[in-house]
């Protein structure tokens, strides 16, 4: 089916070309003849059909067919339609289907591929539903059905120049949503209304899904919204912003704020964080394992008499402290959980979880730090939107 009204064009032909030529390389590889992509719409799963169709997915699941001559083949779900879908000219051909097994069987046995080897990325981490599975083993009997989750994601493990082009197009959009943001965070706001400028100030950069978080001191414990309390004159603010931007490739990212100078401890706090930090990016060269940031994080926190959260499996507050990111929000590789070694232009996120058990400590310090986009080199890590003094990370406003 052509498409005559092209409106969201993200890859140049080169990028998609080399995407397509990877991945069919990793097919035969694999000995597969056809690749099956399961997108969904989660942070961690609807960049998977984006990253070889251009289609940014909102809503439901969808499937996208790849064999060694042909594809991407789209197969949408009922809930969204095939409307923004058919604003790509990387899709060459559209289906819509309530039972999208049965429809990949149809797709593959209009192609002489009833006995191909088949591979569903997203099988080993239940993205792609039992049910639809079971729908494709129904319509393709002969077939044989292999995991290619990890296939896919060594392909996309190191970023093009062009992919890391667009995650710095990211960390210049939501540094102009800060630069505009921090003109709303004043004494006696509401947070919640400071909240509320933030989703104003993201759809108008273009966002495609804004998670907005919103604390000032005391800090609660937990994630926040954005609570209906004003801000107070002494209080240390922390506004994190996670989304897809307008080209749809992924920052997580967070700054603090203070009105006027901060207070001697908070000023030594954030000097032990940042040389944490430094410390962490150290590690982050090709070739080490990513979990060597944390650690390095965790030792540097260790003489302010602070604890990460790293690594420890019987914790019972361990959140991730590093995680892969890119057309996913979470991508690849994940500490602590699913470290792996580094490679040259890969994208990490980094937001080290600082543990504080005295009620205190948390209502100071609890969301109090930096996350941002970080860029895997020789030298080490390279921070996407702060700088390397991480001058934005702690601002007085």
């Amino acid at each position: 089916m052509s498409n005559s009204a092209i409106v969201h064009r993200f890859t140049s032909d080169a990028e998609r070309a080399r995407r397509m030529n990877e991945l069919r390389a990793a097919m035969r590889e694999a000995s597969m003849d056809v690749l099956v992509v399961c997108g969904r719409d989660d942070i961690r799963y609807r960049g998977r059909a984006f990253y070889v169709t251009d289609y940014w997915q909102l809503l439901a699941d969808s499937h996208v067919v790849i064999t060694m001559d042909e594809g991407p083949i789209y197969i949408g779900n009922l809930v969204w339609g095939l409307s923004q879908a058919k604003q790509t000219d990387w899709i060459t051909e559209y289906r819509i289907s309530g039972t999208p097994g049965l429809e990949i069987g149809a797709v593959l046995a209009e192609r002489n591929l009833r006995e191909a080897r088949i591979g569903l990325v997203g099988l080993s981490d239940a993205s792609f539903a039992y049910q639809h599975v079971e729908e494709l083993r129904s319509a393709l009997p002969g077939a044989q059905i292999a995991d290619a989750t990890q296939l896919f994601e060594e392909v996309r493990h190191a970023c093009s120049d062009e992919e890391v082009t667009m995650l710095a197009e990211a960390s210049q959009t939501w540094k102009s949503i800060f630069d505009e943001l921090k003109n709303f965070i004043k004494p006696g706001v509401l947070e919640s209304e400071v909240a509320a400028q933030g989703h104003r100030i993201c759809r108008e950069h273009g966002l495609r899904d804004p998670m907005v978080c919103m604390w000032s001191t005391p800090f609660i414990g937990a994630t926040s919204f954005g609570e209906r309390r004003p801000i107070g004159k002494d209080s240390v603010v922390t506004v994190w912003i996670e989304s897809a931007g307008p080209n749809g490739y992924w920052l997580e990212y967070r700054q603090c704020f203070s009105f006027g100078e901060p207070t001697s401890e908070y000023r030594d706090y954030w000097e032990l964080y940042k040389s944490a930090l430094t410390s962490g990016l150290a590690q982050l060269k090709p070739g080490n394992m990513a979990s060597e940031f944390a650690l390095a994080v965790k030792k540097v926190m260790a003489t302010g008499g602070i604890h990460v959260d790293f690594p420890n499996p019987a914790y019972q507050h361990q959140q991730y402290s590093l995680h892969g990111i890119g057309s996913d929000a979470i991508q690849g590789v994940w500490t602590p959980g699913q470290d792996r070694v580094l490679v040259e232009n890969e994208m990490v996120n980094v937001h080290p979880t600082i543990v504080h058990t005295d009620p205190q400590m948390i209502a100071k310090f609890d969301s109090f730090g930096v996350t941002d986009n970080v860029l895997i080199t020789p030298e080490g890590g390279k921070w996407m939107t702060h700088d390397a003094q991480l001058t934005r990370g702690f601002m007085e406003i």
